[in-house]
């Protein structure tokens, strides 16, 4: 998996950027708000197809400009791809995806070709705040190398949509709101057995990896503990909790209220954990998800690295060099060259250095 070349077209700050790669390293170096991070996240559109910062898509457009547009070239497989993203705004907001001059009408469709990890501040997310953020984290993760599962997932959201407009009707019957169970069934039991799955894997990597990073003093795993059981069982809670959901007026039972415990004898991370525990619980986790997605496909993934080195003792820096040292390209973002030198020490892998300023990116030079 290497990435060739990205080139911006009013993206976030960068009205106009083309960036040709040519190591395993890279490293964008700027002041915060100059725009480095805005390169990460474009890289990461390849992947995920949306931002890892924002959930509005509009975000991504630089200011007062009616449309944005990103062209890749990359890598995978020993195959070549062009990859195109383009969000056009006016009275209706217009996206477009092709891969290799085709369009992709299915998102599900276009998912897989890139495969990228993305370490960053907000990560610690996933641990403090719970279940919705491990549910996104969760499904982010599987979506970018499952097309099957994210079919199954952008339908569930469809229906659970449906339904909870059919819910909040004061005039709705209980058939129009029915109308709706068995498809959302359907799905949820797709969406639930890959989720089982994965963690089940997803937690083996991860209890190596903590054990490595505590020494053996972090016993923590993640476990998965569905909202409903079977689809017997989600078939009666439906039909059971009706009067409750039209009162509430959204849908009380799903895939939607899964728990994802991390932690120990039913005690969570979120509510326990030191700082540092967490820290570590985190980059356990996306190495992990690296891991699996190497397994997989027999191809590191992309890594995407914001400004986190700083945050981590010498234990944790110490891991971290190793994980460089798996991935086949690396991406950074830093304040300052100093910087460099904590990310990979001295390390002697050839690396690449833009100083980014303004949304400008020149090409820089190690001291």
């Amino acid at each position: 998996m290497y990435l060739r070349r990205i080139a911006l077209q009013n993206f976030r700050n960068h009205e106009q950027t083309t960036l040709d790669f040519k190591s395993r390293l890279i490293f964008f170096i700027g002041n915060n708000g100059e725009g480095k991070t805005n390169l990460l996240e474009s890289i990461s559109l390849l992947s995920y197809l949306k931002s890892f910062r924002e959930t509005d898509e509009n975000q991504l457009l630089k200011w007062d400009s009616p449309f944005t547009f990103v062209r890749a070239e990359f890598e995978a497989g020993g195959e070549d791809f062009v990859f195109e993203y383009g969000i056009e705004k006016g009275q209706f907001k217009r996206k477009k995806i092709k891969i290799n001059g085709e369009v992709i009408k299915k998102i599900s469709d276009s998912v897989g070709y890139f495969r990228s990890v993305i370490l960053s501040p907000p990560d610690i997310q996933i641990i403090e705040s719970g279940n919705v953020e491990r549910r996104r984290f969760l499904d982010s993760f599987i979506s970018s190398t499952n097309k099957n599962y994210l079919h199954h997932l952008i339908e569930y959201n469809r229906l659970l949509k449906q339904r909870n407009h059919a819910l909040k009707k004061e005039t709705a019957t209980d058939k129009e709101i029915e109308i709706w169970n068995e498809p959302l069934i359907e799905r949820d039991s797709e969406i639930r057995k890959i989720r089982s799955q994965t963690i089940s894997r997803l937690n083996v990597f991860f209890e190596k990896n903590l054990n490595l990073l505590s020494q053996g003093k972090d016993p923590f795993h993640i476990t998965y503990k569905p909202n409903v059981l079977s689809e017997e069982n989600h078939r009666e809670r439906l039909v059971g909790n009706l009067k409750k959901d039209r009162a509430i007026g959204y849908t009380s039972c799903g895939g939607h209220r899964d728990d994802i415990p991390i932690g120990f004898d039913d005690k969570d991370l979120s509510s326990f954990g030191s700082q540092g525990q967490k820290r570590s619980a985190v980059i356990a986790l996306k190495t992990a998800s690296f891991q699996m997605i190497l397994e997989d496909t027999g191809e590191a993934p992309v890594l995407l690295i914001d400004d986190i080195i700083r945050e981590l003792d010498v234990k944790r820096r110490e891991y971290f060099l190793n994980l460089i040292l798996e991935c086949g390209q690396a991406f950074f973002t830093t304040t300052d060259l100093e910087g460099i030198k904590e990310y990979v020490g001295n390390l002697e892998i050839d690396k690449e250095i833009f100083v980014i300023q303004n949304g400008k990116v020149s090409q820089g030079f190690e001291k």
